[in-house]
């Protein structure tokens, strides 16, 4: 025990004099944390205080016109303009080129009569079909009805969807009721009424109910914080193995290691000791990284994080990702012949890893091939598994196969790492 002890101590006497090391593995992802749920907050709230700049130019002034103009603007995503305050008689090349330097992001023109042609267009549809039979049946006008929308191509996609389902969603409206009314007036027509409107204020609705599969107390749980914490504590985890492959390659070139392996003390006992300390090392950046969001996070208007009841769920998937980790430095250490290349291929590999894994964003964002690319990645396992844990409220069966993927990654860099040591030992 006295041995091990002593191990510990040197362990620790090598990780505490590497301070570069130290910032690597607690300010940068603390920064990490705090930067990207910043920069995200954007991208996962609905209550954004960005808006979407609109030039609307309404030379149709009829029913299209105004209720495309009446919904965007009850709408606060975006910030409208008309047209009219900037210029009397704005044209619409006028108005693109606004939007082509840049001054709007979304330039909206609508064409005079829009709401006269689609009134005429759907009159005359259905006084053909109300009678086939007559001879001077009167044709419908062919051109096409267009609303033009100018976008800046700054403009993020998302932004662009949004608007444009505004859009179609009015002029729906308006093509339905426009519809309604000339049913209603060949009605009355064919059964000499009174003209008059058909009333369908009373007819009932399909109501959409929204219902979050996961947590019933927490209804809208996603936010930056909730994925960023999580993400950049397994980044952070995993960024050890170029400390923890530095220690053990600087071991082996001053001569430590071998002064060591001719002690009585075996490799087993020298692994233990590093693996104990490493582990230390990760549960401090758990521990340091979500006190940040719960306690920070809120005092810079950012989204706090919540662990509320599952702290120790957390803590287990944290342990199986550290062993991991720890697995895969010592993987590195025992074939990497220098400090430069453990640090390059440690840092290169975390990165593409943690990329791929749906640390920098969610894998759901990612274009197809990545998203099923990302679950080769030990990252993707410890960040899904959190998600199980902290937002489908799913159970312990249904992130354990996750964990244990972790600890057989684990164990097989453990066992390539101790083998191909022995086999050099010996």
């Amino acid at each position: 025990m006295s041995r091990f002890l002593a191990l510990l101590y040197k362990d620790f006497l090598l990780l505490i004099r590497d301070k570069a090391g130290l910032l690597f593995m607690f300010l940068m992802p603390m920064a990490l944390v705090l930067v990207m749920t910043g920069m995200q907050e954007g991208a996962f709230s609905h209550n954004t205080d960005k808006h979407l700049a609109l030039l609307i130019a309404d030379r149709d002034q009829d029913t299209v016109g105004v209720t495309i103009t009446h919904e965007l603007q009850n709408e606060s995503l975006f910030e409208v303009t008309l047209a009219k305050d900037v210029e009397a008689d704005m044209t619409e090349e006028h108005l693109r080129e606004l939007v082509q330097q840049g001054k709007y992001l979304v330039g909206i023109y609508i064409p005079d009569s829009t709401t006269l042609r689609l009134r005429d267009n759907a009159e005359t549809i259905i006084q053909n079909e109300c009678q086939p039979d007559k001879a001077d049946t009167n044709e419908v006008n062919e051109g096409e009805i267009r609303i033009s929308l100018y976008i800046d191509p700054t403009t993020e996609r998302t932004f662009r969807q949004t608007l444009t389902s505004y859009i179609r969603e009015a002029t729906l409206q308006v093509e339905h009721e426009i519809a309604l009314a000339a049913v209603s007036e060949a009605l009355c027509a064919a059964t000499r009424q009174d003209s008059g409107s058909v009333n369908l204020d009373s007819l009932p609705t399909v109501d959409l109910q929204e219902v979050i599969a996961g947590n019933e107390q927490e209804t809208d749980n996603f936010n930056a914080a909730t994925h960023n914490v999580p993400a950049w504590t397994l980044f952070a985890i995993f960024f050890i193995v170029i400390s923890f492959s530095g220690n053990v390659i600087k071991e082996r070139q001053d001569g430590s290691f071998t002064r060591l392996m001719t002690t009585p003390c075996s490799y087993a006992t020298y692994l233990l000791s590093k693996l104990v300390i490493y582990l230390a090392v990760c549960l401090l950046q758990f521990f340091l990284i979500i006190s940040m969001g719960i306690w920070l996070f809120p005092h810079l208007g950012l989204p706090a994080f919540s662990i509320a009841g599952h702290l120790w769920e957390s803590l287990f998937v944290i342990v199986c990702a550290a062993l991991a980790a720890i697995g895969f430095g010592m993987l590195i250490s025992a074939f990497a012949t220098t400090h430069q290349q453990a640090a390059t291929f440690g840092a290169v590999s975390v990165v593409i890893l943690s990329a791929i894994g749906g640390i920098w964003v969610p894998s759901f964002l990612m274009p197809g091939f990545l998203e099923a690319l990302c679950k080769i990645s030990p990252l993707n396992w410890g960040i899904d598994s959190f998600y199980d844990i902290l937002l489908r409220d799913s159970g312990f069966l249904a992130y354990l196969p996750k964990c244990l993927l972790l600890l057989a990654f684990a164990l097989v860099c453990f066992l390539i790492a101790i083998f191909s040591k022995k086999k050099e030992l010996n």
